[in-house]
C-alpha cells in the first residue's frame, strides 16, 4: 500500500550534523556530484521511523517463513481471542492497537478460514462479538510457538541486557494517550501480555506513532511519507528510475509506481522516456517539488519531535542503535532489501 510508512524523519536532541539537517533539501553541489545510493541511505538509516519500518518489513518476513497460513496481523488477533476470550470487536481493535476498518478486514478473512465467528452483541445488536472457533482454538499453540520464535529471530542481534530496556521504551513511547494514532489500550489480563512484550509489536507500535504524528502535522501539504521520501531522494540526485528507487530504498516496484504517480500528478516531479530503453522512464524532481520539501521540512521535523515528547537524546540515540543492530543483522531476509548500509 503507497501510504504505508517510511518514518524519514529528523530526531531530535541528537547530534547536529547528522540528524537535524539530514533532511535538508539538496544543494546543487549536491546533485552535480551525483550523489551515491550510499550517501543517500546514509541519511535514513539513522532515523528511527524509517528503521521501525524496515523493522516491521522484516518481522512479517520471519513470521511468514513460520507460520502456517496465518499472517502476523491475523496471528495477532487470534491471540489476543485467546487470552481475552469472547469480546466486542472494538475492544479487540483497542488490544491490538488498529483502526476498526483494519479490523475488520482481518476478521473477514479470519472468518473466511473458519479461525472466528461475529455474532452480534446481546446488549447491543449494533455490535459483534468476537470469538475463536473451535478450528481457531485447535491453531493456538502452534500460533504462540511461531510468535515466540519470531521475538527470538527478531531480537537475536541485540544483546539480552539491552532488550528488556528496549521494550520498555518502546511500551512507554507506543502507550502515548495524546498521539493521534489508533488507540491503544494494553492489555491487563497475564494471558494475553504476549503482544505487550513482543519486540515486533511494539516496534510496530511505535511505527504507528511516526505515521499518525507525520499525517497530522503535514496536513497541508498532502504528502505520505514515502512521497516524501522520494522527494528527498530526488533533491539529492539529478534522476533516478522506477526500479532503481525499489532498489535503492527496499519496496517493491508496484508500490514505488503508486508513489510516483501521486507526484507526477502534482507536478512535483517530472517523468521522461529513458533514451537507453524507451519503455523505462526517469524521474526528476521539479521547482515545485523542491519548494514543498523546504516548506514541510519544518512540520516533519515537529512531528517527530511529538513522538519523542520527554525523551532524552541519550535515549534516543541509543534506541537508535538498537534497532540499526536488528535492521543490518536481517535485511537480507527481505525480498527488496534496499541499500542499507552501515550508519
Amino acid at each position: 500500500m503507497e501510504n504505508a510508512p517510511t518514518g524519514l524523519t529528523a530526531s531530535p536532541g541528537t547530534d547536529e550534523d547528522t540528524m537535524t539537517s539530514a533532511h535538508s533539501v539538496a544543494t546543487s553541489a549536491d546533485v552535480s556530484a551525483g550523489v551515491s545510493d550510499s550517501a543517500i541511505m546514509a541519511r535514513f538509516v539513522v532515523k528511527p521511523g524509517f528503521l521501525l519500518a524496515r523493522i516491521d518489513q522484516i518481522s512479517t518476513s520471519i513470521h511468514g517463513a513460520l507460520s502456517d497460513g496465518e499472517t502476523l496481523a491475523q496471528a495477532e488477533l487470534l491471540l489476543l481471542l485467546d487470552g481475552l476470550g469472547p469480546v466486542p470487536q472494538i475492544t479487540l481493535a483497542r488490544a491490538a492497537g488498529i483502526d476498526k476498518s483494519t479490523t475488520a478486514y482481518v476478521l473477514d478473512n479470519l472468518q473466511k478460514r473458519g479461525s472466528i465467528d461475529r455474532t452480534p452483541c446481546s446488549d447491543d445488536r449494533r455490535r459483534a462479538l468476537v470469538t475463536l472457533t473451535a478450528e481457531g482454538a485447535s491453531r493456538i499453540d502452534r500460533i504462540r510457538d511461531d510468535y515466540a520464535r519470531l521475538q527470538t529471530d527478531l531480537s537475536a542481534p541485540l544483546d539480552p541486557i539491552d532488550l528488556p530496556r528496549l521494550l520498555a521504551l518502546l511500551h512507554k513511547l507506543g502507550s502515548n494517550p495524546m498521539s493521534p494514532a489508533p488507540l491503544w489500550l494494553p492489555a491487563c489480563h497475564p494471558a494475553i501480555g504476549v503482544l505487550d512484550g513482543a519486540v515486533s509489536f511494539l516496534c510496530r507500535r511505535v511505527l504507528q506513532l511516526f505515521q499518525a504524528q507525520f499525517v497530522a502535522c503535514t496536513a497541508a501539504q498532502k504528502l505520505t511519507l514515502r512521497q516524501f521520501s522520494l522527494l528527498v531522494i530526488l533533491a539529492m540526485r539529478e534522476s533516478i528510475t522506477q526500479v532503481g528507487f525499489a532498489r535503492l530504498f527496499g519496496i517493491d516496484p508496484s508500490t514505488c509506481a503508486v508513489i510516483l504517480k501521486g507526484l507526477l500528478a502534482r507536478g512535483l516531479i517530472t517523468a521522461a522516456a529513458s533514451p537507453q530503453d524507451r519503455r523505462e522512464r526517469i524521474y526528476a524532481i521539479t521547482d515545485a517539488g523542491r519548494a514543498i520539501l523546504v516548506e514541510v521540512q519544518p512540520h516533519v521535523d515537529r512531528s517527530e519531535r511529538l513522538v519523542f515528547r520527554g525523551e532524552s537524546a541519550a535515549h534516543i540515540r541509543w534506541m537508535i542503535r538498537q534497532l540499526q543492530a536488528v535492521v543490518h543483522a536481517h535485511s537480507d531476509r527481505l525480498r527488496f532489501p534496499g541499500a542499507i548500509i552501515e550508519a
